[in-house]
């Protein structure tokens, strides 16, 4: 196994701040971020709601133009990885593998904002990579829990990178639906995937 990353510790900030599956919102008085800050509110309000842990799983494939080592060399990085996260606001190093992030994501009426960490936690060069990441939602009262992999497979048009993610919840945000949530997070991963394919076929 081969660890690449041996850069300081910095903090960088991400361009991909946009919000996804946002519906727009009307109100009888006009103040649109009053009626998304009343409904935040009281999602979270509901703290004697006892909801069990849910899961949801993600798995797909993008074959991305390039070499496996050039492949490797890019997610092998922790930090590279973190700035392909939509709605990363900033990124801190703990460690060689370790880093903090904060994300704001807009999921219906309600904003989500995430203090989290992940961790590259199995490295295989240049085959595959393991994950675990964990975040907690303080308007919604929520904590989030995420384990991924990564396998490449290279052939004659490119890689292959095939992931499987398994994500875990509980709290306020489990009221939003799991449909709702479902398909804003596989949205948020595909698009990471996609930043991934287009950060890496650009160098």
């Amino acid at each position: 196994m081969t660890d690449n990353i041996d850069q300081p510790e910095t903090e960088v900030s991400s361009a991909q701040t946009g919000e996804v599956n946002e519906r727009p919102e009307t109100s009888d008085t006009g103040d649109e971020s009053a009626t998304a800050e009343t409904s935040a509110s009281e999602v979270a309000s509901e703290s004697d709601f006892d909801e069990e842990e849910a899961r949801l799983e993600f798995s797909d494939t993008v074959t991305i133009e390039t070499g496996k080592d050039d492949l490797w060399a890019f997610i092998s990085r922790a930090e590279n990885l973190a700035e392909c996260i939509p709605g990363a606001e900033s990124v801190e190093r703990l460690s060689e593998r370790q880093y903090t992030c904060e994300i704001t994501r807009g999921i219906s009426r309600v904003r989500v904002s995430l203090d989290g960490e992940f961790e590259l936690v199995e490295m295989n060069e240049p085959d595959w990579i393991v994950m675990e990441g964990n975040g907690f939602d303080s308007t919604t009262g929520s904590d989030f829990d995420v384990l991924a992999a990564m396998e490449m497979d290279e052939h004659d048009e490119g890689t292959d990178l095939s992931y499987s993610a398994e994500l875990y919840y509980t709290g306020g945000v489990a009221r939003l639906g799991a449909r709702l949530l479902s398909r804003v997070i596989e949205g948020d991963i595909e698009t990471y995937f996609q930043n991934i394919k287009d950060e890496v076929e650009a160098q």
